[in-house]
């Protein structure tokens, strides 16, 4: 009778911590969902590139005006230098996949 009445206080105590769990996993948030400020700057640095590159889909840095293609460069610049190295690559693409996201869910 005592191993039986162990057992079930044993049960009790592993559903007692599985629900608690639960519930703190729905009330405190686990960060999904939060950037970092340098995961907001690269998202920021991929938006504007990505609209000028909607300007313009079909055309080269040769006939881009000029002062897009040195913006263009000058984002690419702050990317490669800032974001590619300091991101984990499932970062780099989910910020590539948001971008193009929303562009497509603002119908660009």
């Amino acid at each position: 009778m005592v191993p039986g009445m162990m057992l079930a206080i044993a049960g009790t105590a592993v559903a007692a911590t599985v629900l608690g769990s639960m519930a703190f996993q729905y009330v405190i948030p686990t960060g999904d969902g939060i950037m970092t400020p340098l995961e907001q700057k690269c998202m920021d640095i991929a938006r504007q590139g990505h609209a000028i590159h909607s300007v313009y889909p079909d055309m080269t840095l040769d006939e881009m005006p000029v002062d897009d293609v040195r913006e263009m460069l000058r984002l690419d610049e702050i990317w490669m230098r800032e974001c590619v190295p300091n991101l984990p690559p499932s970062i780099i693409v989910e910020i590539a996949n948001a971008v193009s996201q929303q562009t497509r869910s603002h119908g660009e």
